[in-house]
């Protein structure tokens, strides 16, 4: 497993992945195409990696390097390159190559599928630290999801780095 950080919005590798990103990630749990572009091009604290395995494209992860921690903001395979562990390969490259702490968001255990994403990280390491956190929207200051904020370990400064996550990763940027 590879990641290759795109820089340029005009890689064809972002061409190929942007149709992923968009079936993966709900309208409300992604940037708009010009507004990721511009983040690409502009926010080195961003790193938008293609993941390749093999020397095929297989999918993408997005997360941001702040001072004190890491946001793992999004990972997505292509479905017919799961079932390969390329998703546990990318976390295993996280926690080797990414030192410190490390947020992610997840959805509450409501749903089959949620409680077996946050069990799968739970067994990568992570725990749940916030189940109250609620998501800026990428388009709105005026909408908010209800999500849980998991960690690889606590923290006594979580709600300074919530604040940097909003202001940074979201508000910045709609």
């Amino acid at each position: 497993m590879k990641l290759i950080r795109i820089s340029d919005p005009a890689d064809i590798r972002l061409k190929k992945l942007l149709p992923l990103y968009e079936e993966a990630f709900p309208a409300s749990e992604r940037r708009e195409g010009e507004q990721l572009f511009r983040l690409i091009r502009e926010k080195q604290e961003m790193f938008f990696n293609a993941v390749e395995c093999d020397g095929e494209l297989s999918g993408l992860f997005i997360y941001w390097r702040f001072e004190e921690f890491y946001y793992l903001e999004h990972l997505a395979v292509y479905p017919e390159m799961r079932n390969k562990k390329i998703g546990q390969q990318v976390l295993d490259y996280i926690a080797g190559n990414l030192p410190g702490l490390r947020l992610l968001e997840v959805e509450p255990t409501d749903t089959e599928i949620a409680a077996r994403r946050v069990n799968y990280y739970r067994r990568n390491g992570y725990e749940v630290l916030d189940k109250h956190y609620r998501q800026p929207s990428y388009r709105s200051r005026d909408y908010v999801l209800s999500l849980w904020l998991m960690g690889n370990k606590s923290t006594d400064k979580l709600e300074e780095f919530k604040r940097q996550i909003r202001d940074e990763v979201y508000w910045n940027w709609c």
